[in-house]
């Protein structure tokens, strides 16, 4: 039973074989497509090869919805945002599709702009896939991930000797909106969650029960990396879900579990005694 069990598993993982060569970058109408990532939202943060992009006015972008003000205050071409929401993404990435389909039979080089790296949980490979079937294979140009600028620019360390030599990077949301694996608990491990706000108390109470984490174990919480309103929430997985509420934290925010969230935290940085009241009541830095 086990070894039906097992093929049956094997038989639903989707499979994709390699093409026998790949599509040309451009379209034989001068159509194009480039796969951008934006960083986690400080334009300061973003690559020199991004900002050429963002700033050519002869680009057609279509921009994650996601992606910083600071950051669309650059851009000097038409863009389009998608309105890719928890719960919506299927109807809007076809929006998306739709978008990048046109620009392409127009002619026109079309700039993919996603937020962080597109190929760490922004469905970048699905999108070069998708770009192949439309006959043209397009560039890609890596990108800042938050999973780990987010931590550096909140003083979280992902790695710390003796304190964490491992990390794991997840996503809060798995396909059709299903819950991902969790990797059991280990005290010299670090978890990022990228996209898991919208189900952060779920998370944590998974994270304790099926996990095996230490309820006190700490969780700091990065909203809006590197832009001018970045906030970092800490507490541990027993609060920070009812911290995030209280504190209104929102999207784009990247979910650090591990002992490493206290490590370089001092009095000075929120303004009272820090391991007690995290521990405690939680802590908010703005």
């Amino acid at each position: 039973n086990n070894n039906n069990n097992n093929n049956n598993n094997n038989n639903e993982k989707e499979t994709i074989k390699p093409l026998a060569r790949r599509p040309p970058k451009t379209l034989p109408n001068g159509g194009s497509i480039t796969l951008v990532g934006a960083g986690p939202g400080s334009p300061d943060l973003l690559t020199v090869a991004a900002y050429k992009i963002i700033t050519d006015p002869s680009n057609y972008l279509i921009v994650d919805r996601l992606v910083s003000r600071e950051i669309l205050d650059l851009i000097q071409g038409e863009y389009r945002i998608a309105n890719k929401v928890p719960g919506c993404q299927g109807v809007a990435q076809d929006e998306i599709f739709a978008w990048c389909k046109e620009g392409l039979e127009g002619g026109r080089s079309v700039v993919r702009l996603k937020i962080g790296d597109p190929f760490i949980f922004g469905r970048g490979g699905e999108e070069v896939l998708e770009f192949r079937e439309f006959g043209v294979e397009p560039t890609v140009i890596p990108g800042v991930s938050a999973a780990f600028s987010a931590p550096l620019l909140a003083s979280i360390p992902v790695t710390h000797r003796g304190v964490s030599n491992q990390v794991v990077m997840c996503t809060g949301y798995g396909r059709d909106n299903t819950s991902p694996s969790l990797i059991q608990y280990h005290p010299e491990q670090t978890v990022v969650f990228l996209m898991a706000v919208g189900r952060l108390r779920k998370l944590a109470v998974n994270l304790v029960r099926k996990a095996n984490f230490p309820m006190d174990t700490p969780v700091g919480i990065v909203e809006r990396a590197g832009c001018p309103d970045q906030r970092t929430v800490v507490g541990n997985l027993e609060n920070i879900a009812d911290l995030a509420e209280v504190h209104g934290v929102r999207p784009p925010s990247t979910i650090v579990v591990g002992e490493v969230v206290n490590v370089l935290l001092t009095e000075e940085d929120f303004g009272r005694e820090v391991m007690e009241c995290a521990r405690r009541e939680g802590l908010v830095q703005s």
